[in-house]
């Protein structure tokens, strides 16, 4: 019984259906009120959409109960039939996907559907599976016809237009904003005449231009508009493709394509820059990129993409910062990296190179004075634990067959349950057991995968062993930077630098693990000093007492004479 919860009712009828029988609006209510009667639901409010077609999600009706669902006034929603929701697979999913979003279930009174419970969620998840085979045919067909619409020159992203165009639906066009367009134009001015993006920026927010979500520019905006050849009239597409496994709160994570997949072509939208513009602006980008990584390679920063931020997670890159304004000396720093690209407001405050370089440097000394740094028997300790994966030994085209195989059983056993072959009993029973299996057989694959990552990189990571013990030289100090780099990553699993605790110094903020058998190597390094330093204080402890022994013997001796 749903004693206390509280339920939206959501009819609808569409043209054609209200000449048929059982399927008018007052029909649907009625049955849903009674249902919700005996089910001891509490009725919050009744939606209803009429001559209004399942195929479209801009009902009036349809998004008021969205709006409700955002400010949490009812806990679930029902309907007399599936269809009544949509009948397109697609947009079903995603209005119950959404409304999970709110905390609010979906449920239909004369179908097994209730995503509030186990089995429904499993329903809707194998629908899933179907509808994800209709997407992806569907990409099929469109991507074509994308292909040769962008070689046309028609912008393709109805969505989104870029900063200083809208999009013209119709003519499929991007046509000029003046407004922002004058803001485009100022950005390559500005640089070309030698201002930094930095200094763009602060111009524009000192201005008060806004951008077009009316908030202020940012570094990396300034870059992106100055990196962009559509604002000389190209059209650059496929540039990214999005990773499907790794969703983030702010939608698919993406990766860069190779730059041989880039279709390039003539854009039909109105250029805002010229191409000699534009041209002279990627010139003094690869100018500066050319300075500013000889910069970096002179200042020779050791932990340069290293080190991480312990707050952020971003990693901590060198500058070179002036210290006295007078003499233009600068300093080497680093500083967390996540403010500077806009990836978020970390306050990890910045650490000298002075004051944490040293650090690493003496923990990487301290290794090399182990003994045992090129014992033969290093080398196997850094894969010795592989073979013993019991995932390397299972067949990953077969658990793959299988998993196929159990996918299928779960869609016919689905198909049999909705021709009402089967009883709900059943059903549940033997669902829950082909679910069982799934989640195994899942289970096995990723750990076979993972097994087959660790493999080549544990073995990848035993040469690296070797080349290094073979061709180390206990002369530290005449080692390079670049070569201690190379060090460091192969040593450390990770560095971290954390925010500073009552003007906690540089010491006390860094914190390191490191990649066997280095680890191993470096708690013994640890014991064999607090062993030394303890057997020293004991040697001191011991000649104090013997000095005072012999002070006493001496006071003696002359008392007696």
């Amino acid at each position: 019984m749903g004693i206390n919860i509280k339920i939206a009712i959501y009819t609808r009828v569409s043209t054609e259906d209200q000449a048929r029988e059982g399927y008018s609006l007052e029909v649907q209510r009625e049955y849903l009120q009674d249902f919700a009667k005996r089910e001891g639901y509490e009725v919050h409010k009744v939606y209803c959409d009429d001559g209004v077609s399942a195929y479209s999600t801009r009902r009036p009706a349809l998004q008021d109960l969205i709006e409700d669902a955002k400010a949490k006034r009812f806990e679930l929603v029902l309907a007399y039939k599936l269809d009544r929701f949509s009948r397109n697979l697609k947009d079903l999913l995603n209005l119950v996907d959404e409304l999970s979003t709110y905390g609010v279930a979906f449920k239909s009174a004369t179908e097994p559907f209730d995503t509030s419970t186990s089995a429904g969620r499993l329903m809707f998840q194998q629908l899933g599976s179907f509808a994800e085979f209709e997407r992806n045919r569907i990409s099929e067909r469109v991507a074509p016809g994308m292909i040769k619409s962008v070689k046309q020159g028609f912008w393709q992203g109805s969505c989104f237009s870029p900063f200083g165009y809208k999009y013209n639906k119709p003519k499929k066009l991007l046509e000029i904003v003046p407004e922002e367009a004058k803001v485009v134009r100022l950005i390559y001015g500005m640089y070309i005449e030698g201002r930094s993006a930095r200094e763009i920026m602060e111009y524009l927010n000192k201005k008060k231009y806004k951008s077009r979500c009316g908030k202020r520019f940012y570094n990396k905006f300034i870059g992106d508009v100055l990196r962009n050849p559509l604002y000389m009239g190209k059209i650059v597409w496929n540039k990214k493709h999005y990773l499907k496994n790794q969703k983030t709160e702010k939608g698919y994570k993406y990766q860069i394509n190779d730059g041989s997949q880039f279709i390039v072509a003539k854009g039909r939208h109105q250029a805002i820059i010229s191409e000699q513009d534009f041209t002279k602006t990627q010139e003094l980008l690869a100018e500066k990129k050319r300075r500013w990584t000889a910069r970096r390679t002179d200042a020779e920063y050791l932990l340069h993409g290293i080190m991480g931020c312990a707050k952020c997670g971003n990693y901590y890159s060198g500058a070179l910062v002036m210290s006295n304004p007078r003499t233009k000396f600068k300093k080497r720093w680093y500083r967390c990296s996540g403010p500077l690209h806009h990836k978020n407001k970390c306050k990890n405050r910045s650490v000298k190179a002075e004051d944490i370089e040293p650090i690493i440097d003496d923990v990487v000394e301290a290794l090399a004075a182990n003994p045992k740094l090129k014992d033969n028997r290093l080398i196997s300790m850094s894969g010795q634990n592989l073979d013993k994966n019991p995932f390397l030994g299972i067949n990953a085209d077969e658990a793959g067959q299988k998993f196929k195989q159990n996918h299928n059983k779960q869609a016919k056993l689905t198909d049999v349950y909705l021709e009402n072959i089967l009883g709900e009993d059943v059903f549940r029973g033997k669902m829950e057991k082909l679910r069982e299996e799934e989640d195994r057989l899942q289970n096995i694959l990723v750990n076979i995968e993972l097994a087959a990552i660790e493999k080549e990189h544990s073995a990848g990571y035993k040469n690296r062993v070797k080349d290094f013990l073979e061709g180390y030289d206990d002369e530290l100090s005449e080692v390079d930077v670049s070569t201690k780099r190379a060090m460091c990553g192969l040593l450390f699993k990770n560095i971290k630098i954390a925010p500073p605790v009552g003007g906690a110094s540089a010491s006390k903020r860094i914190s390191f693990s490191f990649f066997e058998p280095f680890n191993s190597l470096f708690s013994e390094g640890k014991n064999l000093k607090k062993c030394t330093k303890n057997q020293n204080k004991i040697k001191i402890q011991k000649c104090e007492s013997n000095s005072s022994l012999s002070a006493v013997r001496s006071t003696s001796m002359r008392l007696k004479g």
